[in-house]
């Protein structure tokens, strides 16, 4: 989900042409890793943290399902928009509009394409695996 999240955002920050989608295609080379990193070293323990403080009462189900994921895309695409944003508008202003409608546009899209196509398939390859495994043995 990283590696689409980084993706989509970056071509609507920067666009598509020949010359956007090459240099785009370099600089996921570098971004994709440092998405990987905020997400394993910021985003996972500051979600798990506010789940601990805040979120015990809620079902374990909900929370694994739902809250969780959700957090760690608002946070991520939150963090990558704003990097990006700040890389494109240097010396542009308004950084805070621009971030903000930007960051709105990656969320309409992320969550959407994350709880209806990307989870539901990868549940279902998961399922796929277990089932031939079971079969194996």
């Amino acid at each position: 989900m990283v590696t689409s999240m980084v993706t989509i955002n970056t071509f609507l920050m920067y666009g598509i042409n020949a010359e956007d989608v090459t240099f785009i295609l370099e600089m996921l080379l570098f971004v994709i890793p440092g998405a990987f990193i905020l997400k394993e070293f910021f985003t996972i323990p500051l979600v798990k943290n506010i789940e601990r403080r805040y979120l015990g009462r809620i079902k374990a189900n909900f929370r694994e399902f739902l809250i969780i994921p959700a957090l760690i895309i608002l946070i991520n695409s939150g963090v990558i928009t704003l990097v990006t944003t700040i890389l494109k508008n240097i010396g542009e202003f308004p950084i805070l509009t621009n971030f903000l409608q930007g960051w709105g546009i990656k969320l309409s899209i992320i969550f959407p394409l994350f709880f209806l196509v990307v989870r539901p398939t990868w549940n279902y390859i998961f399922t796929l695996f277990e089932s031939e495994k079971i079969k194996q043995n």
